[in-house]
């Protein structure tokens, strides 16, 4: 089964990154797991401190393994790692693709980026749009106010049936 692990590290710990890196890869590779290429490791501010720790780098990595009982050792190691302030394993098949900071970016603009559909227009010129939307609108405004005083003494009456006045 495919998963993912997402792992904090401390900031104070930048320069020992590539070293907990290969140590925290170590122990889901002795476990029979295997890592996809793709990494994500960005240094965030975190939501609170962490072991005295404001800043922390969220590393995120996909792996597969067969056996499914080697979970628990995993977690276990990793919940013993000194270097680790906090680690999660999920299902990738819940998670939505992994991305970068920058191609998540470049995602949101290529949505924002899109025109909206094209509303198709008449033959009318355009002078005439304006005055036909304004006579439509008041027709409507007057159409309600109608319906709206019949509505109110349809009301008046029944009240009146029910109290007997």
């Amino acid at each position: 089964m495919r998963y993912e692990l997402l792992y904090l590290v401390a900031a104070s710990r930048e320069a020992d990154i590539d070293a907990i890196k290969k140590e925290v890869e170590g122990i889901i590779t002795t476990e029979g797991g295997v890592f996809e290429e793709k990494e994500v490791v960005e240094k965030r501010k975190l939501a609170y401190q962490v072991n005295h720790e404001t800043h922390g780098f969220y590393v995120a990595r996909r792996f597969e393994i067969a056996d499914i009982q080697k979970m628990q050792e995993i977690t276990r190691k990793l919940n013993l790692c000194p270097n680790i302030l906090r680690s999660i394993i999920s299902l990738a098949s819940e998670l939505p693709e992994l991305k970068t900071k920058e191609e998540r970016i470049a995602a949101a603009s290529a949505k924002s980026d899109r025109k909206p559909k094209e509303v198709k227009e008449t033959a009318t010129p355009a002078k005439a749009k304006p005055v036909a939307k304004v006579v439509a609108k008041e027709v409507v405004k007057e159409t309600t106010t109608v319906e709206e005083k019949k509505a109110t003494e349809d009301i008046d009456k029944k009240l009146e049936e029910i109290l007997n006045i």
